[in-house]
């Protein structure tokens, strides 16, 4: 059983900064020498995450996770340190050329979850599915059928296509050959189990779409009719460990970096549509799974961008979805929102193997709706605009909507449009729009990050468009005291100096006073280990060896600390005679409430030598200097 070799870990993380890994999970933006973002940790409207290319570490300032480059890793995606050490290595293209068992004892090692087999489960039955399609006769019918709907065979290897057979067995013998748990096969989803106690297949004479969730880990099927009529047209695997369309989006760990670079995210409605926007360059597609936008996946879209544009089917129930969905996206999140709105109602596949990727492209770039176009358009379905009742109705709703803009140019423009397409004049229309009660959020409403910078959110005072004024972390409530204050900043030289942390430990001998809270005093042991075991101040180091995460967390906290680097031992000891002076604050407080107490029992002798004790401990307070 080999670990792997601290030299090696150290190389892993020196290759790969953590702002591109941290940034395939949050949207960062810079400010000043730190990039900052919403946290992925907990939920947040205000920005109050840090990732500190300098230091190489991240910290939120709002729930105090922090840590390095692979323990954020371990966090967000779940992973063991070793996994998280491979995922970096893999990252930085450096051959990690020891073995590695899974009793590994590396720090934060944990041995195979059941949900990571069930992944290796479901890794293996796509490679069954995939090549039954592509290379026996028996999924002639199905491939044919695809290359049919213009797929080509390299779209079909890309995104992994497969065939089920009709079979009730196919993939179940394939499994029991393996020796895989055919138990957990049928608690993953892939399998299931009859009334009579046998296993069979779940996905029949389907072509097969596998699902990745966020982290790119393949965790489902969808599988698609094609040749029958018989039962659904899509069959998703059900609910479960491993497996939850609210907090799935298809393709979305694949599309991950083209959205980050294209600022904003292509939202869809099949599998084929996101097939197809790929083929045609555009590969921040994704898909929900045959479901309505969740607000988990808003979360997702948020981590990585501030603009949607959705492109869903151009048929009634398509344009419904597109409302609803850029409702949530625009309205209750504070996205910017486009919509693509396709000719002839044509879905995006139909219409990019028909019409061609250029012209897609164009529409795309070009002909792309606002979101208040959009709804001035949804408005009029079902009016009949040629009755004065409707035609009243839907200037009254358009007017509303109009009225909550808060550019003033934008809302000259809807207004012209709107005078041109009624013959209305343009002082009638403003003063029917005065009229119109517009509530503005106030800053506090905000919900979510703002439209230019994460460094900013708007304030809506005035009828000039929002102000924009700058934010500040959310920082713990109440001022510190000076013995919590002395406590942060011996334990931050004591981190980065080695010469430091023995002038402080022989400081605090010599006092005979040690940390109070409990969360430094555990760093400060851990201190005293690392060191003792020869190594040279590094934070990123400690953080590896730390399976504490409050430890991890309190490091990563020290570490976004701005200090005096030029300090004295002089310095050091006010801050270990601040630590003394607030150990015989606390003993004396406490020797105050057992005096009140042996007061009020009548216990004279015992409450007199309680006050000898306080006057003497006064004394000595007031002789250690400040």
């Amino acid at each position: 059983m080999q670990r792997i070799p601290e030299e090696k870990i150290d190389e892993i993380r020196s290759q790969v900064d953590i702002v591109d890994v941290v940034g395939n999970y949050v949207q960062l933006k810079k400010q000043g020498r730190n990039y900052t973002g919403l946290c992925p940790f907990h939920g947040e409207k205000t920005p109050s995450f840090s990732v500190s290319p300098e230091k190489q570490i991240f910290h939120c300032f709002g729930c105090g996770k922090g840590g390095n480059v692979f323990s954020f890793l371990m966090q967000i995606d779940g992973l063991s340190f070793v996994e998280s050490v491979k995922k970096v290595a893999d990252l930085a293209h450096i051959p990690l050329d020891v073995a590695i068992s899974q009793g590994d004892s590396s720090p934060g090692n944990k041995p195979d979850s059941q949900e990571s087999k069930m992944i290796e489960i479901h890794q293996l039955a796509s490679k069954l599915y995939h090549y039954l399609l592509m290379e026996t006769e028996e999924g002639q019918e199905a491939l044919q059928y695809l290359l049919d709907r213009g797929m080509s065979e390299q779209e079909l290897d890309h995104f992994e296509i497969g065939f089920a057979p009709a079979h009730a067995s196919t993939v179940t013998t394939f499994l029991k050959k393996r020796e895989v748990d055919l138990a957990l096969a049928v608690e993953s989803g892939l399998l299931t189990e009859r009334d009579d106690g046998e296993v069979v297949d779940r996905f029949r004479n389907r072509i097969m779409f596998p699902i990745k969730n966020d982290r790119g880990q393949l965790v489902g099927f969808s599988g698609r009719l094609f040749n029958q009529e018989d039962g659904p047209k899509y069959l998703n695997s059900p609910e479960t460990p491993i497996f939850n369309k609210r907090n799935i989006l298809y393709h979305f760990s694949d599309a991950r970096q083209e959205i980050r670079k294209k600022e904003e995210i292509l939202l869809l409605e099949g599998y084929m549509d996101v097939i197809s926007s790929v083929s045609a360059t555009f590969s921040n597609g994704v898909a929900s799974m045959g479901t309505s936008l969740t607000e988990e996946h808003v979360q997702m879209i948020r981590r990585v961008t501030n603009r949607a544009i959705i492109c869903y089917d151009g048929d009634r129930a398509g344009i419904e979805a597109s409302f609803k969905a850029g409702t949530m996206l625009a309205e209750q999140h504070r996205l910017e929102v486009f919509v693509l709105q396709l000719p002839n109602g044509k879905d995006p596949d139909d219409f990019i193997r028909s019409e061609g990727a250029e012209k897609f492209a164009e529409i795309y770039t070009h002909q792309r709706l606002t979101w208040t176009a959009f709804k001035l358009q949804f408005f009029k379905r079902n009016r009949n605009l040629q009755n004065e009742t409707d035609k009243i109705a839907y200037l009254g709703e358009a007017l509303a909507e109009i009225g909550k803009l808060d550019q003033a140019v934008e809302r000259e423009l809807y207004l012209k449009q709107l005078g041109s397409e009624f013959d209305l004049s343009m002082e009638a229309l403003k003063q029917q729009l005065q009229q119109t009660v517009v509530v503005k959020p106030k800053p506090h409403d905000y919900g979510g990050p703002p439209p230019e910078s994460y460094g900013e959110y708007p304030s809506y005072e005035g009828d000039g468009g929002p102000v924009y004024e700058q934010f500040s972390f959310a920082q713990p409530s109440g001022v510190p005291s000076a013995g919590l204050t002395s406590e942060k900043r011996l334990l931050k030289y004591m981190l980065e100096d080695r010469d430091a942390f023995i002038q402080i430990r022989n400081l605090l001998e010599e006092h005979q006073t040690d940390f109070y809270h409990d969360n430094y005093k555990a760093l400060y042991t851990h201190l005293i280990g690392f060191y003792a075991s020869g190594n040279d101040a590094n934070p990123l180091a400690l953080m590896d060896q730390l399976k504490d995460d409050m430890a991890r967390n309190l490091v990563s906290e020290l570490e976004m600390m701005t200090v005096n680097t030029d300090v004295s031992t002089e310095e050091y000891q006010d801050y270990v005679q601040s630590l003394t002076k607030s150990s015989i604050e606390r003993d004396i407080k406490e020797k105050e409430q057992a005096l009140l107490t042996a007061t009020q029992q009548g216990d004279m002798p015992v409450a007199l030598e309680l006050a000898r004790t306080i006057t003497t401990m006064r004394a000595t307070m007031k002789n250690t200097p400040n």
